[in-house]
C-alpha cells in the first residue's frame, strides 16, 4: 500500500484505517489468510513489488487499459462516478480544453483528460500532491469524484470551487490488484467477493463517503438533472443570517455553509428572499426546497423531515441595571422556533415574548422587563455597541439551562434530499461550521481596573471636593474620567474574554501585552509556564534570574535571542522576537503585543544548510582544482608522446612500423580529445565557456571536417552519404570551433556505433539557421536509454566503454552547447535499427553577391542549381537533387560545396593565403625554459628541425641568469608555466619589468592547464602568447614566425631536389625518407671528430652523385683533392652545412605531405 495517508480511504502505513483497510480485512477473514502492510513511497515501486511477489494484492487503482495489461484485477468492490472539479467557478466560462489540469500519473484520469482536448495537463505523484497543487493554483481543475472533493478545498469558508458533472467522464471501478500470474489468488478472492456480498455492501453503507456519494447520484436522478437546491431564512437573525450594516450586504453563517456544503456537492443551492411571508409556508407551497436553521425543537415531524442538527444556540441570562422589585422574565424569539422551550418556561413563571431585540431593549429601559434569555451572540453584539449600561450578564438559574439544536428542515416527500443533506453534514466537520461562525463574530478586548477600587476613588474624591480648591475639582473630574473608563473597559463579556484567552493559550509562543511602562498586563499560558520552570530552575542558582522576557522587551522586532543562561531551561535556545504596537480603539493610550518563538530547530537547520553548503563549495572547488590538476597532469605526457611521434613518423620506413606508429597517434589523439571532454564539461557546468561569434565561410569551416569522418567511414566500410542542400548562403556569424565540435561529437558517435550500413547527413542553411541531421543504421537504443543520453558521464549499456571507448560526455557537452548557442537538439532511436539526431542552431547568414564571374562553367544539373543561387538566380531544379558525384574530389563519392565553390573561382585570396604551405625558414635564438626532460627533448629536436638556435634552461632562476648575460643575443623565450624556484608566470614579470635590459622581448608560454583559467594568468603576467599541449609541430612553427625572422626558403624545384620529382608519390615519399635518414646518420658520424672522415666524406660525394646534387658533389671532391688539414675542416663544415639544409628541406616537404 502507499506509505502515506490517501484520505479519505487509507490512513497510511502507520496507521492503516479507511474504507480500503476496512474492505482488506473483509478479504483477509473471507480467504483465511493475515493481513501484512508494506509501505512503498512512489505507484511505480508498488507496481513492481506487485509483478516480483513482493506483496499479494494492492488495492485502490481503477481499472485502465494499461494496467489490465500488466495485472491482474478482481471483481470490483465498489464503483464512482467521475465528475470535474474547478478550484474557482469562474473558469465554467471557457471550455475544459483551456483549464489548467492535473492528475496522478499514469493514473486512469489523466487519459479522461486528454480526451477533452486540455492543453495545459500537471502530473502529480500522488493524490495528496494533486491537492496541493490544486489549493497552491499550480494547477485549477481535475477529474475525481464526489468523494474526495474535500480533499482539494483549502480554505473551506473561503473556497469557491464548483464541481463540474456536464461531461460523461465514466467511472472507477475499484477491486483488487495483482500479478498477471496470480489466476489461481484472482480466482479465490472472486468467489470470496461474491460468496460475502451481503458482508461488502454493509462496509459500502456505513461509509460516510461512499453514502454521500450514492446520496448525490440519486437525488440528482430524482430531479431530473436539476442541480439547484432552494432555500429561505429571515434576515434579521443574526448570526444566522443578517443585513451587514457597512455593505448593506446579505450574510451570516448559514449562507457560508450551503456555500460550503455547494463546493462539496454536485448542487447549488439558491437564496429566495422571504420579503414578510411566512417561510414555513414558502416551503410547504413548494416556493423553496429546505429551511436552514431551523430549531429541532419546533419541527413538525408529521409534515417534514429535518436533518442531524448541524449546531445549536447557547442563551445568556442578562438583567437590568435599573432597580426592581419583581422579576419580569422574557424570551427573544426573533425566527420563532422556540416553541417548546416557550412552553417549558412558562410552565415556571410568567413570560414575554419577543421577535425584535430593539422593542426587548426598549421596554428594558421602560422598567417592564428586569430579566431575559438571550441569543448569546446577540447578547455579544448588542455589549460592542455600548448597551452594556443598559443590563449585565448574570448566571443563569439552573432551570434555564437550555441549548437549541439547528436542523435543515424540508417537506416530507424530500427523502432523497434529506439522505444528501445529511450525508453532506456528515462530512462536513464541527472545526469547519465553527470557523463559518466565528467568521461573524465581533470581538473587542479591554484591559482596565477594579470597578470598586475606582468608586471608592470617587467616594474619595468626592469628600475631598467639598474641602479642597479648584484643583482638588480637577482632581475630581480625572477621576470621572476614570469612572467612564472603566465603564468603558468591562464591556466585553466574559465569555468573549475566555475563548481570546484560549486562543492564545493554545498558542506554542510565548505571548504578552506590555503598557507604555513596559509592565506585563496580560501573557498566555506558554509564557506562564515558562515562567514556572524558570523559577523552579533557577531556585538551586544564588542570584540566577531569567532574562528571556527582558531581553525580548529589550529587542527589535525581527531579531533572533539567544538565551545564555546555565540555570535555564532555555539555556542556549534561540528566540526570534516580534513585537506588535497596539492602539485601544476607545481608550487609547500605547500598548505592545511581544511574540517570542522558540526558533532553535529551525536555527540548527539553518546552520546545517550553511555548513552543507559551505562544504559543497569546497567540493565543486576541490573539483575544479582535481580538473585543472589532472588535465594538466595528463595533458603533458599527451603532448610530448604526440610530438615525439610526430617527429618519429618521418623516420620509418617499413610500412608495417609506421601503421603501428599512425594506431599510437590515433590513440594519444582519442586520449587527449576525452582529456578536452572533461574540461569542456567542467568549462559548461562553472558556466564559464564563452562563444567566439565571428564571421566566417560555413564551406571551409564544416566540409573539412565532414570530408574526415568520409574518409574514416570508407576504411571502415560504411557508406557516407552527404546530402547538403544547395543555398545561397556562404558566409555566417557563428562559433564556428563550437558548430565543428558538435557535428564531431554526433557523427563520431554514429561511426562508433554503426558497423555496417550508412551514415546519412543532411544539412540545411538559410539565413537564420543551419539545421544538421544525421541518421545512421546502427544498433541504435532503447527508450531508457534514450532517456538518459544527455546525461554526463552515462552511457547506454554497461559495457559501451570498455568496448568502444569513451566518457560518456560527447551529448551531454553537445547538448549544453547547442544550449549555449541558442540552438537545440532531438533524437530518435529504435534499438537494432539506428539513430537520427537533428540539431539546429541560429545563425546570421549572408549570401553571395556575385554574377557571373567564376572561372569554371558546371555542366552537371545539381553544381548548376548551386551556381544559379550563388548568382541570385532563380532555382530551378528540386531541393531533392543530390550533388554528382564526378564533381566531387576522387577520394570521395559526396560533392562537397566548399569544393565546387573553389573550383569555380569563388575561393578566397585570403583564405588561399591561410592554407598556403610554403615551408618558411626561421632564423633567431631561443630561449627555452622547462623542468621536463621529454619535453626538453621533444622542442630539443622540434626547434632543430625548425633551423633555430637554442638554449634550455631546466627552470625560471636559471633561464632569467642565461637571459641576463644573452640579453642581446635571445629574440625569443618559450617557457613551461609550471617549474620550480621560479615559474613561467614569475619568469614573464621578471623579464617584462626590466624594459631597459632586455627590451620587447616576446615572451611565450607553453602549458596544459585550462584556458579558462590560463589565459588571466597568462594577461596578468604579461606572457605575449600562450601555446596550449597537446600541439603540433605545425602549430609551434606558426606560433614562432609572428616573432621570429622568416624567409622563404628555395622549393624543391632547385636541380639539387630533381631527385624529389621522380618516380611515383609513394617513390618519392619513400626516397625522401632514406635520404634524410641516411644524411642524418652522416652528420652525426662527422659532429663524432672521427678519423674515418675521410671515408664517410667518400660516402657522401657517392651518395651525391646518386642524388645529382651538384653542390654536394663540388665540396666532396675539392675536400678529397686538399690535402691541407684546415682547408679540409673548413670544407667539412660546409659539407655538414649543406647536409643540414638539404634535410631541413626534406622535413619540411615531408610535412607537406599526406603521411
Amino acid at each position: 500500500m502507499p506509505s502515506e495517508v490517501w484520505q479519505p480511504y487509507w490512513g497510511g502505513i502507520d496507521k492503516p484505517s479507511g474504507l480500503y483497510h476496512k474492505y482488506l480485512v473483509a478479504v483477509s477473514e473471507a480467504i483465511g489468510v493475515q493481513i501484512v502492510y508494506r509501505g512503498y513511497d512512489s505507484f511505480e515501486d508498488l507496481f513492481t513489488a506487485l509483478e516480483n511477489h513482493e506483496i499479494d494484492i494492492t488495492i485502490g487503482f481503477a481499472h485502465t487499459e494499461k494496467r489490465k495489461a500488466r495485472f491482474n484485477f478482481s471483481l470490483p468492490l465498489f464503483n464512482l462516478k467521475k465528475v470535474a472539479w474547478v478550484s474557482d467557478a469562474s473558469l465554467l466560462k471557457h471550455p475544459p480544453s483551456s483549464w489548467n489540469w492535473v492528475c496522478i500519473e499514469n493514473g486512469a484520469e489523466c487519459d479522461v483528460i486528454k480526451k477533452l482536448g486540455a492543453e495545459k495537463i500537471n502530473y502529480a505523484s500522488r493524490l495528496n500532491v494533486a491537492a496541493q497543487m490544486l489549493k497552491h493554483n499550480i494547477a485549477n481543475a481535475t477529474v475525481t469524484t464526489v468523494m474526495e472533493v474535500s480533499q482539494y478545498i483549502l480554505q473551506p469558508e473561503h473556497s469557491s470551487g464548483r464541481v463540474v458533472t456536464d461531461y460523461d467522464l465514466g467511472r472507477n471501478y475499484i477491486g483488487l490488484m495483482m500479478a498477471k500470474d496470480r489466476d489461481d489468488l484472482k480466482k479465490e478472492i472472486d468467489q470470496a467477493i461474491t460468496v460475502n456480498q451481503l458482508e461488502f455492501e454493509s462496509i459500502k453503507l456505513s461509509n460516510v463517503y461512499l453514502l454521500n456519494d450514492q446520496t448525490h447520484w440519486q437525488l440528482l436522478q430524482h430531479q431530473q438533472g436539476s442541480k439547484t437546491i432552494r432555500y429561505t431564512i429571515s434576515e434579521n437573525a443574526y448570526p444566522l443570517s443578517y443585513r451587514n450594516p457597512k455593505t448593506k450586504q446579505l450574510s451570516g453563517y448559514i449562507h457560508d455553509l450551503l456555500k460550503l456544503m455547494e463546493n462539496k456537492s454536485l448542487f447549488h443551492f439558491e437564496y429566495i428572499p422571504a420579503n414578510n411571508r411566512d417561510i414555513e409556508e414558502m416551503l410547504a407551497n413548494g416556493l423553496v426546497d429546505i429551511l436552514p436553521g431551523r430549531s429541532i425543537h419546533d419541527i413538525n415531524t408529521k409534515k417534514y423531515l429535518s436533518t442531524t442538527p448541524f449546531t445549536d444556540i447557547n442563551h445568556a441570562f442578562i438583567e437590568t441595571r435599573a432597580p426592581y422589585s419583581q422579576r419580569r422574565l422574557a424570551l427573544l424569539d426573533r425566527t420563532g422556533t422556540l416553541t417548546k422551550e416557550i412552553k417549558l418556561l412558562r410552565e415556571i413563571e410568567d413570560l414575554v415574548v419577543y421577535n425584535r431585540s430593539s422593542l426587548l431593549l426598549k421596554d428594558i429601559i421602560a422598567g417592564k422587563i428586569t430579566h431575559a434569555l438571550v441569543d448569546q451572540d446577540i447578547v455579544d453584539n448588542h455589549l460592542y455597541h455600548n448597551y452594556e449600561m443598559l443590563f449585565r450578564v448574570v448566571p443563569k438559574p439552573e432551570q434555564f439551562e437550555f441549548t437549541t439544536p439547528l436542523a435543515i428542515q424540508m417537506r416530507k416527500d424530500s427523502l432523497y434530499l434529506h439522505n444528501m443533506l445529511n450525508s453532506l453534514l456528515e462530512i462536513t466537520s464541527r472545526e469547519e461550521i465553527c470557523a463559518l461562525r466565528n467568521d461573524h463574530a465581533q470581538l473587542l478586548i479591554h484591559y482596565g481596573y477594579n470597578k470598586d477600587i475606582v468608586w471608592s476613588y470617587v467616594l474619595l474624591a468626592g469628600l475631598a471636593a467639598a474641602l479642597l480648591t479648584i484643583g482638588a475639582a480637577a482632581i475630581v473630574y480625572k477621576l470621572i474620567g476614570h469612572l467612564k473608563s472603566t465603564q468603558t473597559i468591562n464591556r466585553l463579556s466574559q465569555k468573549e474574554i475566555h475563548w481570546l484567552s484560549t486562543l492564545l493559550d493554545s498558542m506554542p509562543s510565548i505571548i504578552f501585552i506590555t503598557n507604555n511602562k513596559n509592565q506585563i498586563i496580560f501573557s498566555n499560558e506558554a509564557y506562564k509556564s515558562h515562567y514556572e520552570q524558570c523559577k523552579v530552575s533557577l531556585s538551586d542558582c544564588s542570584g540566577a534570574h531569567c532574562k528571556l522576557v527582558s531581553s525580548a522587551i529589550e529587542l527589535e522586532s525581527g531579531c533572533i535571542l539567544t538565551n545564555h543562561n546555565d540555570c535555564c531551561p532555555c539555556n542556549e535556545r534561540y528566540f526570534q522576537v516580534r513585537h506588535q504596537d497596539i492602539v485601544h480603539p476607545e481608550l487609547g493610550g500605547n500598548h505592545r503585543m511581544t511574540i517570542v518563538d522558540d526558533v532553535t530547530d529551525e536555527k540548527i537547520h539553518e546552520q546545517e544548510l550553511s555548513e552543507s553548503n559551505q562544504r559543497a563549495m569546497q567540493a565543486i572547488e576541490a573539483r575544479n582544482q582535481f580538473l585543472a590538476v589532472v588535465s594538466h597532469e595528463l595533458r603533458t605526457p599527451i603532448a610530448a608522446m604526440m610530438g615525439l611521434m610526430e617527429l618519429l613518423q618521418f623516420n620509418l620506413t617499413n610500412p608495417q612500423n609506421a601503421e603501428l606508429l599512425r594506431n599510437a597517434i590515433q590513440s594519444a589523439q582519442r586520449l587527449s580529445s576525452q582529456v578536452n571532454d572533461i574540461l569542456d564539461f567542467s568549462k559548461i557546468e562553472a558556466q564559464q565557456l564563452q562563444l567566439n561569434i565571428r564571421g566566417c565561410n560555413i564551406y571551409h569551416e564544416l566540409c573539412p571536417t565532414l570530408r574526415s569522418f568520409d574518409a574514416t567511414a570508407l576504411l571502415n566500410n560504411v557508406e557516407f552519404v552527404l546530402d547538403w542542400k544547395p543555398s545561397n548562403i556562404v558566409t555566417a556569424n557563428m562559433d564556428a570551433l563550437r558548430v565543428n565540435q558538435v557535428i564531431i561529437n554526433v557523427l563520431s558517435n554514429a561511426l562508433k556505433f554503426t558497423k555496417q550500413g550508412s551514415i546519412h547527413v543532411t544539412i540545411i542553411v538559410d539565413a537564420k539557421h543551419i539545421t544538421i541531421t544525421v541518421t545512421d543504421t546502427g544498433c541504435g537504443m532503447s527508450e531508457s536509454q534514450l532517456s538518459t543520453v544527455f546525461e554526463p558521464f552515462v552511457q547506454a549499456e554497461k559495457d559501451i566503454s570498455r568496448r568502444f571507448g569513451g566518457t560518456g560526455l560527447g551529448m551531454s557537452i553537445t547538448k549544453n552547447l547547442l544550449t549555449l548557442m541558442n540552438g537545440d537538439i532531438t533524437m530518435t532511436s529504435k534499438l537494432d535499427h539506428g539513430t537520427t539526431v537533428t540539431c539546429r542552431l541560429p545563425i546570421e547568414g549572408h549570401p553571395l553577391n556575385v554574377q557571373d564571374n567564376f572561372v569554371q562553367m558546371p555542366s552537371c544539373p545539381a553544381s548548376q542549381q548551386w551556381l544559379s543561387l550563388w548568382q541570385g538566380k532563380e532555382n530551378t531544379l528540386s531541393a531533392e537533387t543530390h550533388l554528382p558525384a564526378e564533381t566531387a574530389q576522387p577520394q570521395f563519392a559526396n560533392l562537397y560545396p566548399d569544393t565546387l565553390f573553389d573550383a569555380l573561382g569563388g575561393q578566397n585570396n585570403d583564405l588561399a593565403s591561410d592554407i598556403d604551405k610554403r615551408v618558411v625558414g626561421i632564423s633567431g635564438h631561443v630561449l627555452v625554459a622547462d623542468d621536463d626532460n621529454i619535453n626538453q627533448m621533444l622542442l630539443r629536436r622540434q626547434l632543430t628541425l625548425l633551423g633555430v638556435q637554442f638554449h634550455i634552461a631546466s627552470d625560471g632562476v636559471s633561464a632569467l641568469e642565461y637571459l641576463t648575460e644573452h640579453a642581446h643575443d635571445v629574440d625569443l623565450v618559450l617557457t613551461d608555466c609550471h617549474m620550480p624556484h621560479m615559474n613561467g608566470f614569475e619568469l614573464t614579470k621578471a623579464v617584462k619589468s626590466q624594459h631597459e635590459l632586455f627590451g620587447d622581448i616576446p615572451v611565450i608560454g607553453c602549458t596544459a592547464e585550462d584556458s579558462r583559467t590560463m589565459s588571466e594568468k597568462a594577461t596578468l603576467s604579461g606572457m605575449d602568447h600562450v601555446i596550449y599541449k597537446p600541439y603540433t609541430f605545425n602549430q609551434l612553427n606558426r606560433v614562432l614566425s609572428l616573432y621570429l625572422k622568416t624567409e622563404k626558403i628555395k622549393q624543391p624545384n632547385d636541380p639539387r631536389f630533381n631527385w624529389l620529382k621522380q618516380g611515383t608519390p609513394e617513390e618519392q615519399l619513400e626516397m625522401a625518407i632514406v635520404v634524410r635518414d641516411s644524411f642524418t646518420k652522416e652528420i652525426q658520424s662527422l659532429n663524432n671528430e672521427s678519423k674515418e672522415t675521410s671515408h664517410i666524406i667518400h660516402r657522401i660525394k657517392g651518395s651525391s652523385a646518386v642524388l645529382e646534387i651538384q653542390p654536394l658533389i663540388e665540396l666532396t671532391t675539392r675536400y678529397e683533392q686538399i690535402k691541407d688539414e684546415q682547408q679540409q675542416l673548413a670544407l667539412k663544415h660546409e659539407i655538414l652545412a649543406e647536409l643540414k639544409m638539404i634535410n631541413l628541406h626534406v622535413e619540411h616537404w615531408l610535412l607537406t605531405q599526406d603521411c
